[in-house]
């Protein structure tokens, strides 16, 4: 093995320029998972569990169809605005009670690859502007 041989530093860094970032945005694996656990602990367990939730996956696609048909009803008449029905409204909040409970409990800590889909950030150095 060639002891000479340097690391790549796509695979040793992070490039995260969200909330809480350094100005650079350059973190190391270890400095980005540090900064993670003190901001985004809960925020991105719980992420992560909605996104395996059954009742979170039936929810979001309800809400999907639900804006869809108001975006369709506005662009055909602006004037009137489409009302959902008693019934639906029931069932999503039905729904979205079940995504609550589901996605909050037996949360599972974030790793690196969790915290990468949760904050948007990207392997390797930033690029400076």
């Amino acid at each position: 093995m060639n002891k000479n041989k340097k690391r790549d530093d796509s695979d040793s860094n992070v490039c995260y320029t969200g909330i809480n970032s350094v100005k650079t945005g350059n973190y190391t694996k270890k400095e980005y998972l540090k900064a993670m656990d003190k901001y985004f602990k809960k925020e991105c367990a719980v992420y992560i569990k909605s996104l395996k939730c059954k009742s979170c996956k039936k929810s979001k696609e309800m809400n999907t169809k639900e804006v869809m048909k108001q975006i369709n009803a506005q662009k055909r008449n602006k004037t009137k605005t489409y009302k959902m029905s008693d019934t639906l409204e029931r069932l999503l909040v039905k729904q979205m009670s079940k995504c609550r409970k589901c996605k909050n409990t037996k949360t599972k800590r974030c790793n690196l690859k969790n915290y990468l889909l949760y904050t948007g950030a990207e392997m390797g150095k930033c690029e400076k502007l």
